[in-house]
Formats: structure tokens, sequence, C-alpha cells
């Protein structure tokens, strides 16, 4: 009678990478916040300059480091360790957004043909859902991700978001970046909503895009 080896060999599950230009977009937000607009007076340089992040070498060489692997996945772990960081910090919320336009930018120029202003509507709405489908994955490390409808939805299951202790603000930049994209693609400024998130329980973070 045969009998079952006690232990069976697994192939190790690959970790999940995000594409660069996510965690580009995070850094150059960073940069750009931390970049004094002015000078005061009687500021002291030597003491204020090191605390701007944004101003040190290591931002500089870390965005350096991505813009020459474009083509090679950051590893989730990795990503995550960077939006943590963000999470800290008070101003948060406004580096998340000015992230989500840049990442929105970069989807649109990397996609776009060149007769999308004489298209109709839902032609439109399609290549939008086309662009989404084909590059979302890369920027969420979803185990799972939908796109769908007229509006369109946009469901991610697992991933960077669910990694997070943030109660949704990490969502942020996805929900801004989804607006850039669509007010490109319809020429209008849609209004995002995120009406279910990971990190307050849900199954799947979901946003619409209402137009």
């Amino acid at each position: 009678m045969s009998t079952a080896p006690d232990d069976l060999a697994l192939e190790p599950k690959p970790e999940a990478t995000i594409a660069p230009a996510l965690p580009l977009a995070l850094l150059e937000s960073i940069r750009a916040h931390d970049r004094p607009s002015e000078v005061l007076e009687d500021e002291d340089l030597t003491t204020s300059m090191p605390r701007r992040l944004g101003l040190t070498d290591v931002i500089d060489s870390q965005i350096r480091r991505y813009r020459e692997n474009e083509r090679r996945g950051v590893p989730l772990t990795e990503v995550a360790d960077l939006f943590r960081l963000v999470l800290r910090r008070p101003d948060a919320e406004a580096i998340l957004r000015g992230a989500g336009a840049i990442v929105g930018r970069e989807l649109f120029s990397a996609g776009t043909p060149g007769a999308l202003r004489v298209l109709p509507r839902s032609a439109r709405s399609a290549l939008l859902r086309r662009a989404l489908r084909r590059r979302m994955p890369r920027l969420t490390g979803a185990e799972t991700l939908i796109v769908r409808g007229d509006p369109v939805e946009v469901h991610a299951k697992g991933g960077l978001t669910a990694e997070l202790e943030h109660d949704g603000i990490a969502c942020v930049l996805y929900a801004r970046a989804l607006e850039e994209l669509a007010s490109l693609y319809t020429g209008q400024q849609p209004d995002v909503q995120h009406p279910e998130c990971q990190a307050r329980g849900a199954a799947a973070c979901v946003w619409m895009l209402v137009v």
C-alpha cells in the first residue's frame, strides 16, 4: 500500500510587487511639499533644512533608483513602508493627493490615443476602463481587481491598502488618481466616491466615478 509523503514540496509564492510609478509619485510629492516656497528672515537654515525630508539626499537617491528601474516591480512591503512614513505626517492627505494626481497623469500619458478628443463619450469611457484594467493591478498589488460599468466602478481586493492600518486615508491616493485620469479621458470632473474600504472591514476597496 502506497503512503503519502509527510511533507509536500511547494513552490514559494512570489512576492507581490508594485509598479515603480507609485512610489516614485509618493517621493516626488513628498519632495514638493517639503521644498520651502519662501525663506523667513529669521529662519536658521542650518537647523530647518535638514528637517525637510524632501530635500535630503535620501529622497533624491530613491527617486533616481526608481527611475532607473522603471520596468522592475518594487516589493509591496517596501511601498507599504513608504506609505507608513507618509501616514505618520500631519500633511499625509495632501501628500497622497499630490501623488495621486501624478499617477493619474502618468496613466493617461502612457495609453492615450491621439484622436481621443473626437471620440464619443461612450468610447472614451471604454478606453478609460481598458486603461484601468491594464494598469491598476500593478499600482495596487491587488489579488483581484475588477473594473466595470458606466459610471465606472473599480473593485480591488487585497494588495497595498489591505496591508496598512489607515482608516481609509491611504485610499485618498487612488481616489485622486482616478479623479485625474477620468477627467483627462472624459473632459469632465468626476465625483469619486469610496463607499467600501478594506481598512474599514469591507471585503474589497470600491471606488465609483460619477461624471
